[in-house]
């Protein structure tokens, strides 16, 4: 009874199979007959999985969407702003490290100073500082940054401190040219604020031979400023009825200025008077 039971079995799924894979139209006609006796299970069991899915899945408002998506993009906003801060201390810090490098390397005596006011009708002439007479700032000190010279102090608060700079027609620097026996006088020039004003460095042999791009630094005469400093780059030579004259491109970028360097500079003292020689006293 055994074997007959699955060997029926067996038929039975052959003919199941033979039903709903064999396409004649005796086949068909029994699979629709099929199907129209399960379709009210199949109804059911598709009605069951849609509620089961409503259930699990959530509604979607659109408003409350709208409000989630106001918020995330305020918070980007807002983690843009951290990241722009954080990079900001980054250059920050990496500038004040360039600084402190370049003062501990300097071979001058200096005063660190921020740069704390500029006016818009002086913008290439003069600026203010944070240190003052108190600080130790002098007057007629020379001010520079790790690129070159800067100008010089002027007026003078217990901790403020006018800067003149190098394009001022008031600061003239006594300079000489790489790789030349050329010396003269570097000044700047009154200018309109939105050019940038030159330096002419004026007094030089006519004629001389001086090529675009030569350096030009101070020359060490009159004792206001020590030698060496760079001041900025010739761009061309120009004869004068007199003399020659070259036209210097600053070396500093004057638009960006933010911290100097004072330098201290020594003071030469007078030598001392030799003693009166002993009078004579006669026995």
């Amino acid at each position: 009874m055994k074997k007959l039971n699955i060997l029926a079995l067996l038929i039975f799924v052959a003919g199941l199979v033979s039903v709903f894979t064999f396409d004649t139209a005796t086949t068909r006609q029994i699979q629709a007959r099929v199907m129209s006796l399960l379709s009210p299970f199949i109804h059911s069991s598709a009605a069951m999985e849609q509620a089961a899915d409503a259930a699990v899945a959530p509604q979607i408002n659109p408003v409350e969407l709208k409000r989630e998506n106001d918020d995330l993009r305020v918070q980007v906003e807002r983690l843009r702003i951290v990241q722009q801060k954080f990079n900001q201390s980054l250059e920050e810090n990496a500038k004040l490290r360039q600084l402190i490098g370049f003062k501990q390397s300097a071979p001058f005596k200096m005063t660190a100073a921020k740069v704390i006011r500029r006016s818009s009708s002086t913008w290439w002439n003069s600026l203010i500082i944070d240190k003052g007479s108190l600080d130790g700032i002098g007057t007629d000190s020379p001010v520079i940054t790790s690129v070159g010279l800067v100008g010089k102090t002027s007026t003078l608060a217990p901790h403020l401190t006018k800067v003149i700079l190098l394009t001022d027609e008031m600061c003239r620097v006594s300079a000489k040219i790489e790789g030349t026996l050329e010396q003269g006088i570097l000044a700047g020039e009154r200018a309109a604020l939105e050019v940038r004003p030159e330096l002419h460095l004026r007094f030089l042999s006519r004629n001389a031979n001086i090529n675009a791009g030569a350096s030009v630094y101070s020359s060490g005469e009159g004792g206001v400023f020590p030698e060496n400093l760079l001041l900025g780059r010739v761009k061309r030579f120009e004869n004068r009825e007199i003399s020659g004259e070259a036209i210097v491109e600053p070396a500093v970028d004057f638009s960006t200025l933010d911290h100097v360097f004072v330098i201290e500079m020594q003071a030469v003292e007078p030598a001392p008077e030799p003693p009166p020689p002993p009078a004579n006293t006669k026995p």
